[in-house]
């Protein structure tokens, strides 16, 4: 591998390239610790999103070249062709939404040497003239990106990806870097099994402290879509996503929304793909403020400003509801991650847990199909893209295979014979594993223990309990002596459960224990105060709010040496990734965004290719007076420099 020299002397040029063309002084946390470890040997790397870690293969790629990085999903690479174009570093794609010459030229373009990075879509690999040709050239690293993605007990799991090993010995073995933000210990050691990395992970830490989470808990699907409603009137122009299981539950909550008033637009799989690229497009270029999305979305989305991320629907796992809600606030500054819970997600995920296990006579059936396509096929490598990938049940019945040795590491059948023995023990084994991440999930929904930890443990790190970013941490901040009395708890837990009867509700879809706590700990006397309690919205107030007031007041006439009723203090809120704020000049601020958005009209890309929101206060509040004084704000490398310094310093000069 041509990544030579000195580990240390090697990461020296590496932080030389990350302020040239990129502007960042330093390395953000774990990153110079893969960069060291990938100059020894091949490396896995849990990294948690927005923490940089393309750069780990950017960075070798500026120095070395010919770096091949397999990606999931079309526009992730697109837009990461245009991040590192307009800092000056020339890379490619290849995928469908170019044409055949425009993809001859981006491989020729790798091959001789003139790109330094070509992102490629697993599917590729299929074709062997593709893979001899990069091997002849000499790869020099080769970077997996959402190596999750390989592993069956992963929480998306590709059938595509299980090649990736066998293609990396087609391609010469080079140097390897497998990446992913969300993969707990089991996902690891498959993934470094699957690419033959021998030295243990490098781990950073998953917790990502300007994220709010919280989670409200719902009665109904028309429950949820009015909270939406009401919490979007207070976020309008904030860019946000929200998250539904079904591509008709997306497209009605789209449409809702926007009969609202709402700048919003619907994204699945069930779209045509120029209409799904277009539509992720306006949002990246801020002309649509929020996207109704299946987690379709997930893997594509390459903005760092997005201030909320909200699921209708409770995900089945909580590596697939951090990953999605990890797509807020990747620039560093606070953003909300909401989870709407309605007790009856629990069966719809268990319904699909069963749906994509194949009971055994499904699994000999998929077996059978798999003979058939493969022979009429010549016995290629399976495609995710083929008859039997549309049956339910398919992943799981492939991962099930390949363990019992009748799908080799190429994705090529070991057998012809349709009758073969097929152990249906791993798709077992493997429902259960589902079902234990199920159960873990709707631990995290219902717990009133602080949700940072909750998956901080989950992903087997330690943390404080209290991390004053979420709404159990939050809501449980009170005054000193501000205690929920025993008697009114039973008085207010015992009306729950008559409404619950009368209603025939369960007496948790009526309110749970937090709420219970909350209302017994400040009493409540009016309509107001009443919405400020945890888990009382708008619905249930006008619900059972006036009868609830009565009970409290009636109780508080029978106890009056009770104590005095506690004041709330303000929430407080969560706290900053940067310990110091520059005083910022607002109104140039605004110019400079305002700039920024014209100038990303002109180069049809998304704004913070320009530059992203911390440079840009950070130049309003530096206000840099020339060149050299504009090549030292954080994010501004020489690339940008020249590209776009006159311009901003004719704005820094103008106010």
């Amino acid at each position: 591998m041509t990544i030579a020299t000195t580990t240390t002397s090697l990461v020296d040029t590496y932080r030389g390239l990350l302020g040239r063309y990129f502007g960042f002084p330093e390395f953000r946390d774990g990153q110079e610790r893969v960069l060291r470890e990938l100059a020894e040997h091949d490396v896995l790397a849990v990294m948690p999103t927005g923490s940089g870690k393309s750069m780990c293969y950017v960075l070798p790629a500026i120095a070395s070249g010919r770096t091949l990085v397999v990606s999931p999903l079309i526009a992730l690479m697109q837009d990461q062709v245009e991040s590192l174009t307009a800092a000056g570093v020339p890379a490619g794609f290849i995928n469908s939404n170019i044409d055949r010459d425009a993809q001859n030229r981006n491989y020729r373009g790798f091959v001789e040497g003139r790109l330094k990075l070509l992102y490629v879509a697993p599917e590729r690999f299929a074709n062997d003239r593709f893979v001899a040709g990069l091997r002849e050239a000499g790869v020099n690293l080769l970077a997996v990106d959402e190596a999750h993605c390989m592993s069956e007990w992963g929480h998306d799991f590709r059938p595509d990806y299980l090649v990736l090993g066998a293609v990396r010995e087609r391609l010469g073995s080079p140097r390897t870097l497998a990446l992913t933000a969300t993969a707990e210990p089991g996902v690891r050691r498959d993934i470094a099994r699957l690419l033959g990395i021998d030295a243990p992970p490098v781990v950073t830490s998953v917790d990502r402290p300007n994220l709010k989470l919280a989670v409200v808990r719902i009665g109904s699907p028309t429950q949820g879509k009015q909270w939406l409603l009401r919490y979007l009137k207070e976020r309008v122009g904030q860019p946000g996503i929200v998250y539904v299981r079904t591509r008709k539950g997306v497209d009605d909550t789209a449409s809702i929304l926007r009969e609202a008033g709402v700048n919003a637009e619907a994204y699945h799989a069930g779209m045509p793909a120029a209409k799904r690229t277009q539509t992720q497009r306006r949002f990246t270029l801020d002309e649509v403020s929020v996207i109704v999305a299946t987690n379709a979305f997930g893997l594509g989305v390459d903005k760092p400003d997005i201030r909320f991320v909200v699921h209708l629907n409770m995900p089945g796992r909580i590596e697939s509801y951090y990953q999605e809600a990890g797509r807020a606030g990747r620039d560093g500054d606070p953003a909300e991650c909401t989870l709407l819970y309605d007790p009856r997600d629990e069966a719809a995920q268990q319904h699909f847990i069963e749906r994509s296990h194949p009971d055994d006579e499904r699994f000999r059936a998929i077996w059978r199909q798999l003979v058939d396509d493969s022979a009429q096929s010549d016995g290629a490598p399976l495609r995710r893209n083929g008859t039997s990938a549309d049956e339910e049940g398919y992943a799981t019945a492939i991962a099930a295979l390949r363990d019992g040795g009748l799908i080799d590491a190429s994705g090529r059948l070991t057998s012809d014979d349709r009758d073969a023995p097929v152990d249906p023990g791993p798709v077992r084994a493997h429902q259960r594993y589902a079902e234990e991440r199920l159960g873990r999930m709707v631990d995290y929904a219902e717990s009133g223990r602080c949700r940072h930890l909750l998956i901080l443990d989950y992903f087997g790190e330690q943390a404080a309990e209290h991390c004053q970013a979420c709404d159990n941490c939050l809501g449980e901040a009170g005054p000193a002596g501000a205690v929920a009395d025993a008697g009114l708890r039973e008085v207010i837990a015992t009306l729950r459960d008559e409404l619950a009867a009368r209603y025939q509700r369960e007496p948790a879809d009526i309110m749970g224990p937090k709420t219970v706590r909350e209302l017994a700990t400040y009493r409540p006397r009016d309509r107001g105060e009443l919405l400020e309690t945890w888990g009382i919205a708008e619905v249930k107030a006008d619900w059972f709010g006036a009868e609830l007031m009565r009970a409290i007041e009636q109780w508080e006439d029978a106890n009056p040496d009770a104590p005095a009723r506690p004041e709330r203090t303000g929430r407080r809120q969560p706290r900053l990734v940067e310990a110091e704020l520059l005083p910022v000049d607002e109104a140039l601020y605004q110019r400079l965004s305002d700039w920024r958005r014209d100038r990303a009209r002109r180069d049809s890309v998304p704004a913070y290719v320009v530059f992203s929101n911390k440079t840009l206060r950070e130049i309003a509040a530096l206000r840099p007076r020339d060149m050299n004084a504009l090549s030292g704000v954080w994010g501004v490398g020489s690339s940008r420099v020249a590209r776009y310094g006159d311009e901003v310093l004719a704005v820094v000069n103008g106010g």
